[in-house]
């Protein structure tokens, strides 16, 4: 009976493990790096109009991961808070120089409010992820607003007074607002004077290094050295520059008349003759990347005069095109093999590959271009092949460093990169477009440069994708620091930040052994606009941080993971009622004692039914001896 009975604890024990097997986090199945809290503030309208700020607060958990980043709140979160939290969290990684996708990053927002929305919070979201993968805790009597740029800088947000004072009243010491807030928004003098007689005082700030000096008492601002140019690169960009200024020679060499009667052909000769002297200008002061690129314009107006040429001595000039186009695209496939099987890379010198590959595959675009407007514009089909020439010629240039032989960087590899930069495209364009930045040239650049990386990616064409989606991030970034000149004008103060952080990114990349020769020749060749083009200085600039990163990063690219769109979750997973856990445990207790009456009333049976065949058994003896 004994044994009957034990099943009741019995069973409740295994409805316990059950309902903790079941409402486990898979949190609790990794290794936690640490974890971070701070409030944040927004604003709520009150019924009479009256704008009030409200607290909430920030909390953060990092896990060993794939470089996941997810988001949840009490109450919802609206679409540009979930964009803010991952470009927030790549920004972190950046600015202490850690790998993202060695973590999931687990953000949960709690406020009183009906709903958070808005990017107010993205330099809480950065500093609460330098927090942790520093390992330096944050000072809970500071609190921040503004938000978090590509480049480090905080940007403006709105509604500071309101929110300072919120903050004030939560007991904070030291609030911590963009420094460039217009003056239409800045700090009040009653804001202010509320603050100090509730013991707070607001500092206006610049950067999100200079926060996480307030939060943590740590400078981590790196030193920069802005010698650069190291003999490596110096000697693969003059051997760019000098192999493809020969190639360029030849074909200046090879024109029939140099000083055609025809004003078209004489046009595209002469613009190439002015660039060839400002590509020698260049050249002479150590600028070899920017003589380069000069160079593809003026090669494929020589080409294009050559090929014009030639068309109007030939009795047949559309078939006399195709016959060009033909040998164009074996030229173009003979190449990419060439530069896929045959060179030997490392992390330093597998982005020459890669931007080899790319402009295979550009010129690949362009000879397609070339043969579909055949029929129909020969002079359009003329101008796509001189393209398609000289970029297939220009990927042969790029090759000039590197060693022949087989390469162990996989196609897998390849993959993952396409994969992750597609992500991370995504969320830069997304945060940039729900900054209301939708009506520019750029923007449209942007969507186009994403709509043809998700093309590549589908056709198997990796690199070309990773390069698209580089694109599109470098353009967002452009966009959101554009977004603060045209706020507060404060061009000189972004124009610096951006170059620094270009230069940042540079001295990260040489510190691992990566010379990033892309990230110095876009920082190169942003400085020579610095005074003459805001768009192209930013342009290139944000080109010169994004390709950095992407070049320091090839050195375990093969791990780079892929990583899935923002999904918002409850992280950490709520704590499970008590009543609810009474409930299972009664239920299972209630389950015990109903198979222990099973078990004791089928042992009943089986006892009375032995009893009676005992007594029958009797019965039949005794009769059996009465016989007798």
């Amino acid at each position: 009976m004994r044994l009957i009975w034990l099943a009741v604890p019995l069973l409740t024990l295994v409805f316990l493990s059950t309902f903790a097997l079941v409402h486990a986090s898979p949190l609790q199945q990794v290794d936690e790096l640490g974890n971070a809290s701070l409030y944040i503030f927004g604003v709520s309208t009150l019924s009479n109009g009256t704008t009030v700020g409200v607290p909430a607060v920030l909390s953060l958990r990092v896990t060993n991961g794939s470089g996941q980043v997810f988001l949840g709140s009490t109450p919802l979160t609206e679409t540009d808070t979930q964009a803010q939290a991952v470009l927030s969290t790549l920004v972190a990684c950046q600015l202490v120089n850690v790998n993202c996708n060695d973590y999931n990053f687990y953000f949960y927002i709690t406020s009183s409010s009906a709903e958070v929305g808005g990017p107010s919070a993205g330099a809480a979201f950065t500093i609460a992820a330098m927090s942790v993968l520093t390992g330096k805790p944050l000072n809970p009597k500071i609190a921040m607003t503004g938000t978090a740029n590509p480049d480090g800088s905080i940007g403006i947000v709105g509604d500071v007074a309101e929110k300072s004072e919120a903050a004030a009243n939560q007991g904070i010491k030291v609030f911590l607002y963009p420094s460039d807030e217009p003056s239409i928004d800045n700090m009040t003098s009653s804001a202010l004077a509320y603050d100090e007689n509730l013991g707070m005082v607001a500092i206006p700030i610049d950067s999100v290094y200079q926060a996480y000096q307030y939060f943590t008492g740590y400078n981590i601002t790196p030193a920069l050295n802005y010698s650069i140019y190291t003999s490596q690169y110096n000697a693969v960009m003059n051997s760019t520059y000098q192999e493809f200024g020969a190639y360029q020679q030849s074909i200046y060499d090879s024109l029939p008349d140099k000083t055609s009667t025809n004003s078209t052909i004489n046009y595209y000769i002469t613009q190439a003759e002015t660039l060839m002297q400002n590509e020698s200008e260049f050249a002479s002061k150590g600028n070899y990347y920017v003589a380069a690129s000069e160079m593809v314009e003026s090669a494929s107006e020589l080409v294009l005069a050559k090929t014009l040429e030639e068309l109007s001595n030939s009795t047949n000039a559309p078939q006399f095109m195709q016959n060009l186009i033909s040998a164009e695209n074996a030229s173009i496939e003979n190449t990419y093999n060439q530069v896929t099987q045959d060179y030997l890379t490392n992390s330093s010198t597998l982005d020459l590959k890669l931007i080899a590959i790319d402009r295979l595959a550009e010129a690949s675009s362009y000879i397609n271009s070339s043969e579909g407007s055949l029929s129909s514009n020969l002079f359009s089909s003329a101008v796509n092949y001189s393209f398609a020439e000289v970029k297939r010629a220009s990927a042969i240039f790029w090759l000039g460093s590197l060693k022949t032989g087989n390469s162990n960087f996989s196609e897998s590899s390849y993959s993952n990169l396409s994969n992750y930069y597609l992500y991370r495209a995504s969320s830069f364009m997304n945060y940039a477009e729900l900054l209301g930045l939708n009506d520019s040239p750029q923007v449209n650049g942007m969507e186009s440069s994403f709509d043809q990386a998700e093309t590549y990616q589908d056709e198997g064409h990796y690199v070309a994708s990773i390069f698209n989606s580089i694109n599109t991030i470098a353009t967002a970034e452009q966009l959101i620091e554009e977004n603060s000149i045209s706020v507060n004008n404060s061009v000189s103060a972004v124009e610096n930040q951006i170059s620094q952080s270009a230069l940042r990114d540079i001295n990260n990349a040489e510190k691992v052994g990566v010379t990033p020769f892309l990230g110095i020749s876009y920082y190169q060749y942003g400085n020579s606009f610095q005074n003459t083009s805001i768009i192209y200085y930013l342009d290139f600039e944000a080109l010169s941080m994004t390709y950095t990163e992407f070049e320091a990063g090839l050195a375990n690219a093969s791990s780079l993971p892929f990583t899935p769109v923002l999904q918002p979750v409850s992280v950490p997973a709520p704590v499970s009622d008590v009543w609810e856990i009474f409930g299972y445990a009664l239920l299972g207790f209630a389950l015990g004692v109903l198979v222990s009456w099973v078990l004791y009333e089928y042992r009943l049976f089986r006892l009375v039914r032995n009893n009676a065949l005992v007594k029958r058994a009797n019965i039949k003896e005794r009769h059996r001896r009465n016989k007798r």
